[in-house]
Parts: structure tokens; C-alpha cells; sequence
């Protein structure tokens, strides 16, 4: 990817049915950065331009990246070979965030975040990865290497796991492409031969960077399903989190999950904290719909009158 002025980043991925989360993430980032002077990139494959469009007017100056036809080829091996990941795939597209050039730091979330507070002190962290532990991590337990399997202390482990929907990446990392190179690698049918794991992206990081990443708390990246687990071990309330995380396949966009949920389906019951995310959701639609209104009144106001 080309090189740009810009400083720092802000990132996510989005594909097709991710739009309304990525609309909110971006539009609370901005919100609760009212300063921030960087880039916004959506990272995505094929989105279509109705879809662009959308976000562009709703969210303002972005820019889209395609991910490139390497880890496309390499996307399409998986899946071949293991089909069990095959609609899984879209979850890799956050290693593209590596391969974003020419900036100071790069800050990538989940698309199905809702920030409640700024996070700007993470861009003047000197380390390398910031990234929050992961639920094993966070149980006191380790990740077998080869399984990814959680362990208690088991030789060779891997020590302080950390989930895969917020990275703060530095420059250093951006620079050397061995890295990017090294995520690819593991992104092949060899790499993934006798898995079992049902983690996607968080696997390929958790092997390339071990023992590179420095944890920060949960509240950078409070993930709501857990939110009694993380209170019970850390402390920390919802109401402290500075970016909430819909993680779990229920959105709160997901309105036909709702419907489930309302005709007795306890298995799609959704958070309470859905409902802020809604609230935020129609927020931004509703200042885009204004906007919109207003630029089209000033037009009509300012296009000369024919006699």
C-alpha cells in the first residue's frame, strides 16, 4: 500500500454485512476524537461502492483498501482446504493492517466497536504491539503453540495471548515487511493441517508475535458478553470501558437475531448495552440525513434563477 502524509491511522475491516458496525465504530472514533488529524482506512474485499458510498456520507474523508491478491490467493487456499473455515474468512482480513505504509502508528479496531472515550494515549506508547490479553490470558491460563488449545503451565506455551480486535501497531513493524510476510505464511492449508482451534486471525498474530505484544486492560477493548467475567477478575465496569466490543455472532444490527430473541430464542438474547449501540447507530444516520439536507438547501440557495 502506498505510503501517505499522514502520521497515524485509524483502521478496520469491513465487508458487506459489517457495514451499520463499521458506520458506528468509525463515527464514535471520530466523535470522541474530535482532533485526531490522521487517516481513517477501511480495509475490505470487493465492498461494494453503494456500501462506500454510504460510509463516505455518513463518516466522512475515508480511504479504502483492497486486500491484496496475496492473501486473496491465500484466503481462497484455506478455505478450500478446510471448510470449516470457509465463511470465516473475512476474520483474516485485519492482517492488511500490516501492510499499511509510512505512518508513526497505526490503530486498528473491530468493526463492532462503539467507543465510549478517547483512546489517544495510545498513540504516544513507545511499544512495539499494544493489544489486550485474551480470555485464557485473562483466566490465568497459557495457549499451547501448536493447538492454541488453553493450558495451565505446560512447557513452550504461549505466554500472555492476546485477542485480535484491537491493535495499536508501530511504524517499526510496518517498515520491516517480514512481517506482514511472516502473518501470510500461516495463512496456508500446511499452517492449519490438524487445527482444531476455532480462532481465525487471533491464531496467526498470537504465533508470529509471541513475546513481542504489551498488554493493556480490558477497558480499551471491553468485550460485552464477558462483561461479568472481566469485572469479577479485574475490577472494571462496562461504564469504564473506553471502546465497547460486540464480539459473538449476534450484532445488535442483526435485526433478524432480535426477532429470534423476542419470539422466545434464548440463545439470541442481546446485551443490554445493544441498545446504546443503537442509539448511536441512528445518531449518525440522523446528523448524515441533516447534512445531507443542508448541502442539498445550500445548492438549491446558491444555483442561479432563470427569468
Amino acid at each position: 500500500m502506498d505510503a501517505r502524509p499522514a502520521p497515524v491511522c485509524f483502521t478496520t475491516a469491513v465487508t458487506k454485512s459489517f457495514v451499520p458496525g463499521a458506520l458506528t465504530a468509525i463515527d464514535s472514533f471520530r466523535r470522541r476524537h474530535p482532533n485526531f488529524n490522521g487517516d481513517v482506512v477501511v480495509i475490505h474485499d470487493s465492498l461494494p461502492e453503494r456500501q462506500r458510498e454510504l460510509l463516505q456520507a455518513a463518516c466522512g474523508d475515508i480511504r479504502y483498501e483492497r486486500i491484496s491478491t496475496e492473501l486473496r490467493r491465500r484466503l481462497d487456499a484455506l478455505g478450500a482446504a478446510q471448510p470449516r473455515l470457509a465463511h470465516r474468512l473475512g476474520e483474516f482480513l485485519c492482517l492488511e493492517a500490516f501492510r499499511l505504509r509510512g505512518y508513526r502508528k497505526v490503530l486498528f479496531y473491530d468493526s463492532d466497536v462503539l467507543f465510549q472515550a478517547s483512546v489517544g494515549e495510545l498513540f504516544r506508547s513507545p511499544a512495539l504491539l499494544l493489544c489486550r490479553s485474551d480470555e485464557a490470558c485473562l483466566r490465568g491460563q497459557r495457549r499451547d503453540a501448536a493447538t492454541f488449545a488453553p493450558v495451565a503451565h505446560a512447557a513452550g506455551a504461549l505466554e500472555h495471548t492476546f485477542g485480535s480486535g484491537f491493535l495499536m501497531i508501530d511504524g517499526r513493524l510496518l517498515a520491516d515487511e517480514r512481517h506482514y510476510e511472516g502473518l501470510l505464511a500461516l495463512v496456508s492449508p500446511k499452517a492449519w493441517r490438524d487445527q482444531a482451534t476455532q480462532h481465525t486471525d487471533q491464531f496467526v498474530l498470537n504465533r508470529h508475535f509471541a513475546g513481542r505484544q504489551t498488554l493493556v486492560d480490558w477497558r480499551y477493548d471491553y468485550v460485552v458478553p464477558m462483561a461479568a467475567e472481566i469485572r469479577a477478575r479485574t475490577g472494571w465496569r462496562m461504564e469504564d470501558a473506553k471502546a465497547l466490543h460486540f464480539a459473538g455472532p449476534v450484532k445488535p444490527w442483526m435485526t433478524q437475531a432480535m426477532l429470534r430473541w423476542a419470539e422466545g430464542n434464548s440463545a439470541h438474547k442481546p446485551h443490554p448495552a445493544y441498545r446504546q449501540w443503537a442509539d448511536a447507530y441512528t445518531a449518525c444516520l440522523t446528523r448524515a440525513h441533516i447534512d445531507a439536507a443542508r448541502s442539498r438547501w445550500r445548492e438549491k440557495r446558491s444555483a442561479p434563477t432563470g427569468r
